[in-house]
C-alpha cells in the first residue's frame, strides 16, 4: 500500500529523500508505508514493518505514541525519545508528527519527522557536568568566595561564606562583612569593574558572631561573550591565624632579645660579684667576700627565676587544688618586697577585708602571681623620671560573693592605649629592652589555670590597677 501525496512526486520526492533527518510515514496499523533515504540507510528496510519494531526494536506499540495521538485527534505532536539504528546505537531525537489527509479530510496516514539531537544532548550533558564541577569547586573552596554585581550586591556565595557571614540574599557586600552603611573608600571590586583587571587587598571583616577576621581579598572580572565585565568574583582567604603566628614569632624575637639582654646583665653582675669575692680572698677581706657573694647569690636567683618563668609558660599542666590563704600570701609577699620598695622611696601598703579568703590552687603559683603584680607595680613607680612625686603601691584584698578579688594599684608611669592593648600577650613588656614580659604572662597563665581572670586599667601618668579574681574554695561558709 502506498499513499499518493502532493509534493512527493518528481522534485518533491528528491527533497523528501535528501532531507537531513529521518522521515517516515505510518498507516493506522503503525506500518511504515514510506521512508526517506536516511531512514533506509540508518535503520534498514523499514517498508511494511511496524514503526516501533523499526525504531525501537519492540514487539508491541509504544505506550506514549505521538503517531497514535495524531490519528486520534488529527493534530501535530512533539516529544523527545531515544531510537536505535540497525547497529543498535541509540539516537536522541525530537519526534514531530503531522497528519496526512485524503480528499475528504480524513487522516489516512501520519508523517513522522525525527530530528537527531544526540550531539546537542551530549554537549548539554558535558556542559551540565562542567557546571556541576564548577559549582562543586566553588562551593567546597576553603576560602570565602562571592560574586558581586555593579551595585556591589552579592549575587552568589559559597558555603564557607554563608556559614561565616550568613546568607547574603542580595545584600551589599559592605553591609554583610563590614557592618557599614556606605561602600568602602578603596573597593577592589569596583576597581575590577573599572579596568577589567585583578586586584588584591588586605582587609578586616566581621563575621556573624561579631568576631574580626583578617583576610586577603583577590578580585577577578567575569566577562560575557562580548568581553564586557558583567560581574566580579571575590576570593578572600582567612589569614587571621597566620597573622597571630607572625605576631607570636615577632614576640619570640623580642623575647630572645630581652632574655639575652637580661642574661647579659646577670652575667655582668655575676662577673662583678666574682671579682669582689676574689679581691676579698686576695686581701683576706671578709667584708668584700660577703659583699661579692651576695651579688653572686642575687644574680643567680635572678637567672633562676627567669628560667623557671620560661619553663612555666612553655608547659601545659593542671595545678593542684590545695587550700591557699590569699591574705597570708599577700602579707608574705608584701614583707618580702618592702625593703626594695623602701629603698626606692615607695610606700607599700595593704588593705585586707575582714574574714579569710581561701582559694583552691597550687601555693607556689599563687605566690608567684601576687609577687609578679607587686614587682610590676614597684617597677612602674621606679621608672618615673620625676623624683619629687611621692609613689605608693596599694594591694587590696576583698571578697565578692564566691570570688576573691585582689587589686594591686600604683601611681607610677601608667600605660598608653597601645601598651594596654598588648598586656598579657606573649612576651610583651612595658619595660623596653629591660623586660621580657614573662611576669605578666605568668600572672595571666596562673589566673586562668586556677579558673580566674586578670585585667588592668591604666592611663599615661595616672598609674595602673591590676585586678585578679579567683574562685573561693568550694564549701567555705560565707
Amino acid at each position: 500500500m502506498t499513499v499518493q501525496l502532493d509534493g512527493l512526486e518528481h522534485a518533491g520526492r528528491r527533497l523528501f529523500d535528501e532531507a537531513p533527518c529521518y522521515i517516515s510515514i505510518q498507516d493506522r496499523e503503525f506500518r511504515v508505508i514510506d521512508a526517506n533515504r536516511a531512514v533506509l540507510e540508518g535503520f534498514g528496510d523499514a517498508i511494511s514493518k511496524n514503526c516501533y519494531a523499526v525504531f525501537k526494536g519492540r514487539r508491541e506499540r509504544c505506550t506514549e505514541c505521538p503517531v497514535a495521538h495524531t490519528f486520534e485527534d488529527g493534530r501535530e505532536h512533539c516529544i523527545e525519545e531515544v531510537i536505535f539504528d540497525s547497529r543498535g546505537l541509540p539516537h536522541e531525537v525530537i519526534v514531530r508528527t503531522r497528519p496526512l489527509r485524503d480528499a475528504s479530510g480524513a487522516v489516512t496516514a501520519v508523517m513522522q519527522l525525527f530530528i537527531d539531537i544526540t550531539v546537542q544532548k551530549e554537549l548539554e550533558h558535558r556542559l551540565h557536568e562542567s557546571l556541576n564541577r564548577f559549582h562543586s569547586l566553588f562551593d567546597i573552596s576553603p576560602c570565602f568566595v562571592s560574586v558581586q554585581n555593579r551595585d556591589l550586591r552579592v549575587v552568589e556565595a559559597n558555603t564557607q561564606f554563608k556559614e561565616t557571614f550568613g546568607n547574603p540574599a542580595g545584600r551589599h557586600c559592605y553591609e554583610i562583612y563590614k557592618r557599614h552603611k556606605d561602600r568602602c573608600p578603596e573597593c577592589p571590586v569596583l576597581e575590577s569593574f573599572a579596568d577589567g583587571k585583578a586586584h588584591t587587598r588586605e582587609s578586616v571583616w566581621v563575621d556573624r558572631s561579631g568576631k574580626e577576621v583578617l583576610v586577603v581579598v583577590q578580585t577577578a572580572p567575569i566577562r560575557d561573550s562580548l568581553g564586557n565585565v558583567v560581574d566580579v568574583m571575590k576570593v578572600s582567604t582567612d589569614i587571621t591565624e597566620v597573622r597571630v603566628l607572625q605576631d607570636q614569632l615577632a614576640s619570640l624575637g623580642k623575647l630572645v632579645g630581652g632574655i639575652a639582654h637580661s642574661v647579659k646583665n646577670v652575667l655582668e653582675g655575676l662577673r662583678g660579684g666574682v671579682y669582689i669575692v676574689n679581691l676579698g680572698f686576695r686581701d683576706n677581706n671578709q667584708e668584700d667576700i660577703r659583699t661579692g657573694w651576695a651579688m653572686v647569690e642575687r644574680n643567680v636567683a635572678r637567672i633562676s627565676s627567669m628560667v623557671m618563668d620560661m619553663l612555666y609558660c612553655a608547659k601545659d599542666r593542671s595545678p593542684r587544688r590545695l587550700p591557699v590563704s590569699l591574705p597570708s600570701v599577700l602579707r608574705e609577699v608584701v614583707e618580702l618586697f618592702r625593703p626594695r620598695a623602701t629603698e626606692c622611696g615607695i610606700r607599700l601598703e595593704t588593705e585586707v577585708a575582714e574574714g579569710d579568703c581561701v582559694v583552691p590552687g597550687e601555693p607556689k603559683d599563687i605566690h608567684s602571681l601576687v609577687s609578679n603584680l607587686i614587682t610590676n607595680a614597684i617597677d612602674a613607680c621606679c621608672s618615673e623620671q620625676d623624683g619629687k612625686k611621692p609613689h605608693r603601691v596599694l594591694a587590696r584584698l576583698r571578697r565578692d560573693g564566691d570570688w576573691a578579688v585582689l587589686e594591686v594599684e600604683d601611681n607610677g608611669a601608667g600605660m598608653d592605649e597601645e601598651a594596654h592593648g598588648k598586656l598579657f600577650t606573649t612576651f610583651y613588656s612595658t619595660k623596653g629592652a629591660y623586660g621580657t614580659g614573662l611576669g605578666l604572662l605568668v600572672s595571666h597563665k596562673v589566673a586562668t589555670e586556677h579558673g580566674g581572670t586578670i585585667s588592668a586599667r591604666s592611663a599615661p601618668g595616672e598609674g595602673a590597677t591590676f585586678t585578679v579574681k579567683l574562685p573561693i574554695q568550694t564549701g567555705e561558709t560565707k
